[in-house]
This record gives C-alpha cells, sequence and structure tokens, in this order.
C-alpha cells in the first residue's frame, strides 16, 4: 500500500549542544530559618523582600543587594540578603555545556500577611 504522510519533531540528542539553562533551586529557607533572622523592629509583622543576587559554582549566592522591601524601613531587606546568603542553594547556570555564574532574583516573605 502507499501513503501520503508528513512528519516533523524533535527529540533529545548527544553533543555539547549550546544556549543556556538557568539556575534551579536546590533549597530555600525554613520556617524556623526565617523565624531566626525576622528582623527584630518588625516582630509580629509580615513583610517581604525582593533580593538580586549571584548563583556562585558551588551553588550559593554572593554579592546579594536589595530592590525592593515592604514594609520599608522595618528591616525586611537587610534580613531577606541575610537568609538568601545562608541558606537558598541554587544549580549553576550552564551556558554552551560549562558551569557559569549567573544573577538570579529570589523573593523572601517573612511571616503572613495580615487578612
Amino acid at each position: 500500500g502507499e501513503g501520503a504522510g508528513q512528519g516533523g519533531g524533535t527529540g533529545a540528542g548527544t553533543g555539547p549542544g549550546s544556549g543556556t539553562v538557568r539556575a534551579r533551586p536546590i533549597r530555600q529557607a525554613t520556617v524556623a530559618e526565617l523565624r531566626a533572622l525576622h528582623p527584630p523592629a518588625a516582630r509580629g509583622r509580615s513583610g517581604r523582600a525582593v533580593v538580586s543576587c549571584q548563583v556562585q559554582l558551588d551553588t550559593r549566592l554572593d554579592g546579594c543587594r536589595v530592590t525592593s522591601e515592604t514594609p520599608a524601613g522595618q528591616g525586611f531587606g537587610a534580613a531577606a540578603v541575610a537568609v538568601a546568603m545562608r541558606h537558598y542553594r541554587f544549580t549553576p547556570y550552564v551556558r554552551d555545556g560549562r558551569e557559569v555564574v549567573g544573577d538570579i532574583t529570589v523573593i523572601v516573605e517573612f511571616g503572613r500577611p495580615g487578612r
């Protein structure tokens, strides 16, 4: 018999490849670790901070800096930097088959927002 058809597709392959694979989380802070680093001036309040860091080849974060914090002036930014650098771990970025240092944004939430 005869037939007519078309095909195409993608699949797994072998070889060095190219492109970038983003960092993926390995570990985040536990509730107890967040509580231990909750800003003393903000006890009983919830807050949130966004920090920008570099994922190092050993999975640690370095060079973290605050990009935003809510509410401002309560110490959540500095606390988030401490949490990220002590407790968060990420797989390194992979670019063209090699692990490289890369930037990542981490959001740290302290407590539960009021309802």
